[in-house]
Formats: structure tokens, sequence, C-alpha cells
């Protein structure tokens, strides 16, 4: 990939972690990028303040009214003519030093790449886990039922995400929107477990990864994860892959199950998340929804 682009989204929510986001942006072994920053509700000298230096970049300024989707179509839409790749980078997580290095590497052989995180606190330091789980292995045995192809972790051929374009603008899981789309094109996605990121858990991450969940919580993640399937339902493909859109059609029934079965029954939630929290987290993005080894309370009818 000759033309490498790297880019972010800075916000609000990102402003305290903009400093060690930064530095990890300078420590990278490639800096052979052009970085592009999306800005949303957030001053530009405020933001190169907090990152305690002023980086050469492209900065694109939301539009009045924007939603988080049409903040990054925006931005990417300018880049696409610009890059080969572009690596994607959340602004409140830090880059192991070979992010770059590697991700350019990984994405001269495939269509879109994902690389493994470790999981930090709030300070950034590790709690003890690192996604994805060891039995998840490739793309296949992630999607369609959850994501680990994040706007943190991945790499895109610039063609490839071109053709995720253009996003439905209320969408909010724009990750695995993306993913789900270049997977249902028949596209070639590959998965690096080595972890290159370090993924911050704190008070405004869009989702708990980790137990204790509650039943609202639960609910709310869910409702997510249904929004996402609809989305991705009305946008195929006009030519999909048969057996990946066989794939995601059974998927989305059985969300459609736990819907019925689990989501609308205040009872049945309360027992699954109960159970939720008694068994080993699965780390991967949207995990707790129609957990697979609890399938069975779904798959089988209610008892009186």
């Amino acid at each position: 990939m000759d033309e490498l682009a790297l880019y972010t989204t800075v916000h609000p929510g990102t402003r305290p972690f903009l400093g060690e986001w930064y530095e990890s942006l300078r420590a990278q072994t490639d800096s052979g990028f052009e970085l592009w920053i999306g800005i949303d509700d957030l001053d530009i000298q405020e933001a190169r303040k907090a990152m305690g230096g002023r980086p050469g970049a492209n900065w694109i300024q939301a539009g009045p009214g924007d939603t988080p989707a049409q903040v990054r179509e925006r931005a990417w839409t300018e880049l696409i003519p610009n890059a080969d790749a572009v690596i994607m980078v959340d602004a409140d997580d830090a880059m192991h030093p070979r992010r770059v290095e590697c991700a350019r590497e990984h994405i001269s052989r495939c269509d879109v790449g994902a690389c493994g995180l470790k999981l930090v606190d709030e300070e950034g330091n590790s709690i003890g886990h690192a996604m994805p789980p060891p039995e998840y292995d490739t793309p296949k045995d992630v999607l369609p039922h959850h994501n680990i192809f994040g706007l943190s972790n991945t790499v895109y051929r610039t063609q490839a995400l071109e053709k995720g374009l253009p996003l439905p603008k209320s969408i909010t899981l724009i990750d695995w929107y993306l993913a789900t789309q270049a997977w249902l094109r028949g596209g070639d996605l590959s998965l690096d477990r080595t972890v290159r990121m370090s993924y911050r858990q704190h008070g405004g991450s869009t989702l708990s990864l980790l137990p204790p969940f509650t039943a609202e919580n639960v609910r709310r993640t869910s409702e997510a994860v249904v929004g996402h399937f609809s989305a991705v339902a009305c946008s195929l493909p006009s030519k999909p892959h048969p057996e990946r859109l066989s794939a995601f059609r059974k998927a989305y029934e059985d969300l459609r199950q736990f819907k019925k079965q689990v989501l609308d029954n205040d009872e049945r939630l309360e027992e699954y998340t109960s159970t939720l929290n008694q068994r080993p987290p699965l780390l991967l993005w949207w995990g707790c929804v129609a957990y697979p080894e609890l399938d069975h309370f779904w798959n089988k009818p209610m008892t009186e």
C-alpha cells in the first residue's frame, strides 16, 4: 500500500485521552501515512491543546446536525480518493508502536484486516483480558453474529470502504455495518490475533464487555444489535455472497427469536441475565446478546 491514511474522530468524550493517543501516534515505527481527523462538537484548537501538539492533519469538520455516521462518511468521502488504504483508530484508545507498520503489511493481502486488542481501564492499566477470545480464530467464527472489526482496530482498502457507503444516517454500529457489508459482498476479511491496540474501558464507552450485566444493559445493547441487523437487511448488496447471505439471515432469525423469547419477557430477561453473569464473558463486541451457549433461552418455547 503506497498511499496509507490513518483516520480517527475526536469529540468531547475523547478529550481526556487525546494526549496519550497522540503520543502513541508519534511513537509509530512507520510514520509514512497521512493523518485524517473528523472533528465533532469540539474546537480544533481545543483538540490540539489536549493532544499536546499540532499534528499535521486533514481536519474534517462535522456539518450542522450531522449524526455520528454522517461525520465519518463526510471525512471518508474526502479521504478515499487520496489513499489506497485507511487505518481506523479510536482517539480514546492507544496504538502499540508497530500498529501502522503491521497494518500496512496486513492490508496488502486482504480487503479488511483487524488486529487484537488488550482491554485497559480508564488510566490505561491492563484489566487482564484481550479480544478476540482464543477459540475465535477467523472472521467466519465471528460474523455475522458478533463483531471484532471495530473503528479502533481495523484497516480497510479504500475501495472496500467506498463500497460500504453511503451509510444509513441514523446507524449507530458503524463499524459492524461496514464489516458486514464487506463480508456480504464476498470481501476477504482477515483477523490478526496479535494485540496491537489498547482498548480503553471507561464511563463513556459504547457498551460493557465484562460482567456483571444488568437486565436493562442487556436490553439496551440488544436493541442496538436489532437496529444493526435491520439496517443491513435494508441495504443488502446487489450480488451478495450466497453462503454468507444465508448465514446472515439465519443469525437475524436467531436474533428475532431472542427478542421474542427473552427481551419481550421481563422475567425471562432477568433469568437470562443472571445466567449470563455466571458464564465467562464472550470478548467480542455485542457478545452479551444471544450468548451462544444460552441458546436454549430462545430456541425452546417458554413454559408456564
